[in-house]
């Protein structure tokens, strides 16, 4: 498996392993001093590893199957129970008829015309995974299990179809070896078949059914000996995917009808629903109903089995002799209704020490026959009203309810900003309806997922029904968690993020679950405030509702929130709509862009915003406001104008945001630039300085709302100096410059209506702000090209702009943010720079310019041919 190490001197080796087992890298322990390492692999979860003095970088050679097909870990029968539910298992003794007829069953000849799949079914907690999990362990045994499947609701992937076939197939290759090849030719050959776009009856075609088919059978020899393979696929009602579970039941029947030969059975578990029973033809389907094969007597020998296994290690129970008695057994029996889930959930009650009531297993006995109510829900409720007095139980309860995974100890007391203890305290008077793990990072689960739908349907769960409403305070808290760091106004850093820095005041000074946590909000947060918003009463959500939000972020992601919801108000998005029109023709990239979406526009601000405010933060602000209010940006700019004036407590008044826009809109239109050959020439360009190609949208964007913005501004602080921030640095994509591409554009007859806009704008805001003193009046700007026709901008040398800039009569505006781009001497550019260089294009566009060669003119002229003539002589304007 690996190359000989060199010797102990060796800095860095590359080891060739033949397989990597889910993308990891590996580390050899070195067994003794000489040149001789074990080939033992350790899987860790970093780049390099210390071997005594040496660092060790291992680099695998190539992707193994297991690789490529990424199996979900723990989905099939010798997954940790514990952590990964269901937690069933067949008590020694017990279930024994059952499991000897699906056994049977599952050996019998494919020369036999038996069903080739068998649907095992039944109520919740009658005993279905116990069955899947035992039959499952005998085949394998008896090397004939070929794959195995737990769904699970409410456990990530195992609650859907997307990677259910990669699993199985994974499983096959190992337990068929020959099936191996056939499935990675099947993922070389047909590109994105493991894509999530992919139905899941094409990935069970190409990576189950045809390798199976395309094995060589020796259907008279060795096999037909051995008997057929089987695939366990356990608690198929468990996952959520309706309609692919549908489509699959429909594909296997087909298969078996067209492959009758081929040595494979299916077992199938479920509760009994629709979905499912009606694709299961009972011609081609061997149907067991549980029930009919649950009797007390398998319930008694159960409640035996674990009573006889208590004894063993418990004194107090030794001491008190034959206990319990065979009446109290069949009572036992008979409470529990041949529910083994129910039944397992009453042993709990009964003999687990972690309840500190001061009672026996003896006492207890005769409560959990006399004073529990019948059912699932009175053990539910009970079980319940043992922890409800202590704090944050309905907080933990709920959460637990409606999260869309679950959670460990120490990610539910960051989610709900409560301490570890707290959440424990709550959970180990829980501990005979949950999995409560030994330690905090591993996730809390259900005992059985009756007990979500027990939860979360009022007229069974009554004072401890978990609502969707509440899913607003657990959006509200993974807006927090993606907010601040835990609502301290303080952004999230990346060494918080490392650190585990906890929050409230100290009260943990360092948290293990942050970044899992803080990922669970980040691919969760708008979900459940969705789930919240379809409950929300409609006029609620756009007064009431609105308010609460912005009240919340405010706290959550301050000092950021305000100005991002001014930009989302101030900016015009019909703006953005003629920035589309003037775009659109001439790159044809703006496919997202065919109509002012709220998404539109905050995809747009989150580009604007970015060298301020974390693209995330803008994002999150946006978007809660977006799923809540569901109206256009254009038809709702008025009623959120009136919302932030009647905000409590108060926000600054709105005018005071159009001087920050002016800026942050410059900065995304001009750019300062200097040569590296000569410390003196500076300039500064009329053009894009963004990386992304949907930059060019915003580059027109900002171009058409400057003006506007000016103007106002102009009217709420007059007499205002801005000033452009230096090293704002230039970034094109492909080759494109805006600039001319706008003028092209607008150029066209068919932009008459956006030019005439642009212009209007322009003249007012030159009318609005004035005209510099004569002294200030140099025409600095000209044309300039490079080589590259398209290469071409308004620019402007530093050097004639001093003067003009030392003499300006006004207060100088300090920038809302400050960056490392971002520096505290004098800015290269003022206002009257950046509105000249406006004006300069606007007299280009109506061919008024003085350039003796304007490039407008060559533009409007040769448009269609999308270039510019070379030589243009560049002339400053007079």
């Amino acid at each position: 498996m690996a190359q000989p190490l060199p010797g102990l001197g060796a800095a860095f080796i590359k080891i060739d392993l033949q397989w990597i087992h889910q993308r990891r890298r590996y580390v050899f322990k070195e067994t003794n001093l000489g040149l001789a390492f074990s080939r033992v692999l350790i899987a860790l979860p970093y780049n390099q590893y210390n071997i005594g003095e040496q660092t060790i970088h291992v680099k695998p050679a190539s992707l193994g199957l297991l690789d490529i097909l990424d199996p979900i870990p723990d989905a099939s029968y010798t997954r940790n129970r514990k952590v990964s539910p269901p937690d069933s298992s067949c008590l020694p003794g017990t279930r024994q008829e059952v499991i000897e007829k699906v056994t049977s069953w599952a050996e019998s000849s494919v020369l036999r015309n038996n069903p080739r799949v068998m649907w095992l079914y039944g109520y919740v907690g009658c005993g279905k995974s116990a069955i899947a999990q035992e039959v499952a362990q005998r085949c394998a045994w008896k090397k004939r299990l070929a794959a195995s499947f737990f769904f699970f609701r409410g456990s990530g992937d195992r609650g859907r179809t997307a990677r259910f076939a990669a699993t199985l197939a994974s499983q096959i290759s190992g337990a068929i070896p020959s099936t191996s090849r056939f499935i990675e030719a099947s993922v070389k050959t047909h590109i994105g078949l493991l894509s999530p776009n992919t139905s899941t009856t094409a990935q069970l075609q190409r990576l189950v059914y045809d390798p199976i088919k395309s094995v060589k059978w020796d259907l008279m020899g060795a096999n037909a000996l051995r008997g057929p393979y089987l695939i366990v696929i356990d608690g198929l009602d468990e996952c959520d995917d309706h309609n692919e579970i549908s489509s699959i039941m429909d594909q296997m029947l087909t298969f078996f009808r067209e492959n009758p030969r081929v040595p494979l059975r299916i077992l199938i578990t479920s509760r009994v629903q629709e979905h499912i029973r009606t694709r299961l033809n009972p011609t081609q389907v061997q149907l067991f109903n549980l029930v009919d094969h649950t009797s007390l007597d398998d319930i008694s020998a159960a409640f035996r089995a674990i009573f006889t296994l208590a004894a063993k290690h418990s004194r107090v129970i030794q001491a008190y002799g034959e206990w319990p008695s065979a009446a109290e057994l069949l009572k036992l029996a008979e409470h529990a209704g041949c529910s083994f889930i129910f039944m397992s959930a009453i042993a709990k009650f009964i003999l687990d020490p972690s309840d500190h009531d001061g009672l026996t297993p003896m006492d207890r006995l005769p409560l959990a026959i006399n004073d529990l109510n019948p059912g699932l829900d009175g053990l539910y409720n009970h079980t319940l009203a043992q922890a409800e007095h202590l704090p944050h139980f309905s907080d933990i309860i709920w959460t637990i309810a409606l999260t869309k995974r679950p959670l460990s100890i120490d990610e539910l007391a960051a989610l709900l900003d409560i301490r570890t203890f707290e959440v424990i305290e709550v959970l180990v008077k829980l501990h005979s309806i949950l999995q409560v793990p030994g330690d905090d990072t591993t996730p809390v689960t259900l005992c059985h997922s009756s007990l979500h739908d027990f939860l979360t349907t009022e007229s069974r769960s009554g004072r401890f029904h978990a609502s969707l409403e509440y899913n607003k305070h657990l959006a509200y808290q993974c807006m927090r968690l993606l907010g601040t760091d835990g609502g301290s106004n303080s952004p999230i850093t990346c060494q918080s993020l490392i650190t585990g820095c906890r929050f409230k005041g100290g009260q943990h000074n360092h948290h293990r679950s942050w970044k899992p946590v803080k990922d669970y909000a980040l691919q969760n947060w708008s979900t459940h405030w969705q789930d919240f918003v379809k409950l929300a009463d409609p006029q609620d959500r756009l007064q009431h509702h609105t308010s609460s939000l912005i009240t919340h972020l405010r706290q959550t992601h301050s000092p950021y929130c305000e100005i991002v919801l001014a930009a989302y108000i101030l900016m015009d998005p019909e703006l953005l709509k003629d920035a589309d029109d003037i775009v659109n023709p001439e790159f044809g990239i703006a496919t997202d862009y065919v109509r002012v979406r709220s998404g539109t526009v905050r995809d747009a601000l989150m580009e604007l915003l970015q060298e301020k405010i974390p693209p995330i933060y803008t994002k999150v602000i946006l978007q809660a406001l977006n799923i809540l209010r569901n109206k256009s940006p254009s038809s709702d700019r008025e009623e959120l104008q009136v919302i932030w004036e009647t905000t409590t407590p108060s926000l600054p008044a709105l005018s005071q945001y159009y001087s920050d826009l002016v800026e942050i809109v410059a900065e995304k239109t001009f750019f300062y630039r200097k040569e590296l050959k000569s410390s003196r020439k500076e300039s500064v360009r009329f053009t894009c300085s963004t990386r992304s190609r949907r930059s060019l949208l915003l580059f027109a964007w900002c171009l058409m709302s400057w003006p506007q913005l000016l103007v106002d501004a102009a009217q709420c602080q007059p007499k205002v100096s801005y000033s452009l921030p230096k090293e704002v640095r230039p970034y094109h994509t492909n080759g494109d410059f805006p600039l001319p591409s706008f003028v092209r554009c607008l150029s066209r007859k068919e932009s008459t209506r956006l030019k005439d806009r642009f212009v209007r704008s322009v003249r007012l805001a030159i009318q609005s702000v004035g005209r510099p003193p004569a002294e200030q009046t140099k025409k600095v700007w000209a044309w300039t090209q490079n080589l590259d026709p398209r290469e071409l901008w308004l620019e402007s040398t530093v050097s004639t702009l001093v003067h003009v800039r030392a003499k300006l009569d006004g207060v100088k505006l300090k920038p809302l943010f400050k960056s490392p781009s971002v520096v505290d001497s004098v800015s290269p550019m003022n206002l009257w720079g950046m509105l000249d260089a406006f004006a300069q294009l606007v007299d280009c566009l109506e061919q008024t310019c003085v350039h003796r060669e304007c490039p407008v003119k060559e533009i409007s002229q040769h448009y269609t041919e999308k270039s510019i003539p070379r030589e243009i002589q560049q002339t400053p304007s007079v």
